[in-house]
């Protein structure tokens, strides 16, 4: 392999590193966003402090909270971590894709897996630029392309991998699990109990954290995969 292949082969694992850098400063924004988040809920605006079972991901991103105090330092922390991950998904779906140069239909599928991916990335950037609480039908709009998005990401980079071999099985074990909990945290959504209700909330709201966590294991564990999968076949499967 000449030099130019080998300074790519650095540049793409440099680049890997960042992602999973990225994702660890994304769960950290959004601890800090719940730690300074000032309290309230749909059902108890006077409550302090940000509760794990009765407030949404989205409360965070509040322009003001339910008793109408501002909530500018949540808020930037929660947009910051939203753009910070999309961008990190952005760049790191194509740098996925370029381990399945073959065969055709493995290659498609990673392909059409790498595009459902930079749309999920585009709507993380969407959710944190749209407040709930100002913009509900956009906010919303991003929410379910992300949910969508995801659950194509998940099946195509599955099947991809599945056809591929020389890459581990087990990562599309991993995409497959996460397709499942998605797919089950969106029926839950539609066809679940009230939101409005303390019990509906509730199951929702940590649906919705389960949900988030295990989408970035399963990311992270992505990251790590395709890291893995360049540093060992650098110059050949990634190149």
């Amino acid at each position: 392999m000449n030099v130019k292949g080998r300074l790519t082969d650095e540049v793409k694992r440099r680049l890997l590193i960042l992602c999973l850098v990225g994702f660890a400063l994304y769960g950290a924004l959004n601890v800090l966003a719940m730690i300074v988040y000032p309290g309230g809920t749909s059902s108890d605006a006077e409550r302090t402090a940000y509760s794990f079972l009765d407030n949404f991901f989205s409360d965070l991103g509040m322009v003001r909270t339910y008793s109408g105090e501002p909530n500018t330092l949540s808020c930037t922390l929660f947009a910051s971590a939203l753009v910070l991950v999309g961008l990190v998904l952005i760049v790191f779906f194509p740098l996925l894709s370029a381990g399945f140069p073959g065969p055709l239909m493995g290659k498609n599928l990673s392909s059409a897996g790498t595009a459902a991916g930079i749309v999920s990335g585009i709507s993380c950037i969407g959710i944190a630029l749209t407040p709930w609480d100002r913009f509900l039908k956009t906010h919303m709009f991003f929410a379910y392309c992300l949910s969508v998005s995801f659950l194509a990401v998940a099946l195509l980079y599955s099947a991809a991998i599945l056809r591929n071999p020389t890459y581990p099985n087990a990562y599309a074990v991993v995409f497959l699990v996460y397709f499942v909990v998605l797919l089950m945290f969106a029926t839950l959504m539609v066809l679940g109990p009230d939101p409005e209700s303390a019990t509906g909330r509730r199951v929702l709201a940590t649906g919705q954290k389960a949900c988030i966590y295990s989408g970035m294991i399963c990311i992270g564990l992505q990251v790590i995969g395709a890291y893995v999968f360049n540093r060992d076949n650098a110059g050949e499967g990634m190149a």
